[in-house]
């Protein structure tokens, strides 16, 4: 299985800067190799080129329209050019905790929300998904689409019968974060959240929600690295909210 990393410098976005997303980048590599990918299995396809040690990025003339989307662009090109059967493409904001051996899935592997609805921060392609991948993006293209989740959930219920729904643990976010991490496969693989949103930090590393599901201190020391200012406690209404959780949980 490849770990394919995507960053789109150029796409009509205004959430990040280049500097922003190259934090996620550098990252995505440094916490790849610590958790003991192999140089050979990790690719970075990018319309920018760079190096971050030792991984140089794979030029490729990724799309203007669609940030999120990105990552079908990309992964159509991978499967179209290389002998590999099987590439895991994910959000840059999402963090592999543990090293996590390929799991049985049929032609595509799909994430999901806290409810039944696709979520495209983390999903897995075989080679023969390429007539799928390619159905998304002629989608992504036809519909001009700013997001590519509405396009996967088009296209994907055409091909019902070659998705498999992965477990949680391949896509834990902070929205229904409790239910995921509950539902997920312990330790889990993947945290979904970007460090820099609050909530989310105390989420996934404060224990916002009082259910000690917490990244490694591991992961947290190695994001603290490219973060330094990242809070170390519960904000007030951080406190709060704990506090109304386990109330909650109690009644």
């Amino acid at each position: 299985m490849k770990n394919l990393i995507v960053c789109n410098f150029r796409s009509e976005n205004n959430r990040y800067t280049e500097d922003s997303l190259f934090t996620l980048v550098k990252i995505q590599i440094e916490n790849s190799l610590d958790l003991g990918w192999n140089v050979n299995d990790m690719t970075v396809i990018s319309n920018k080129e760079f190096e971050y040690l030792g991984i140089k990025s794979t030029i490729q003339d990724l799309n203007s329209f669609c940030f999120t989307g990105s990552k079908m662009f990309a992964v159509q090109k991978y499967l179209e050019n290389n002998d590999t059967d099987v590439v895991w493409a994910h959000d840059l904001d999402l963090f592999a905790d543990v090293y996590f051996e390929c799991p049985d899935f049929k032609d595509v592997g799909i994430t999901q929300y806290s409810r039944p609805k696709i979520n495209g921060g983390s999903i897995i392609w075989r080679k023969s998904a390429v007539d799928i991948i390619n159905d998304v993006v002629n989608n992504l293209k036809q519909d001009n689409a700013s997001r590519e989740e509405p396009t996967l959930s088009k296209v994907l219920k055409n091909y019902t019968d070659r998705v498999t729904v992965l477990n949680e643990t391949f896509n834990v976010g902070s929205s229904g974060f409790v239910p995921r991490y509950e539902r997920s496969v312990k330790p889990v693989h993947c945290f979904h959240f970007h460090p820099c949103n609050t909530i989310a930090w105390e989420t996934h590393v404060l224990d916002r929600t009082g259910i000690d599901g917490r990244i490694s201190k591991r992961l947290e020391k190695l994001i603290r690295k490219y973060y330094p200012n990242l809070a170390t406690q519960l904000s007030d209404k951080g406190q709060k909210r704990r506090l109304e959780k386990i109330a909650e949980r109690k009644k």
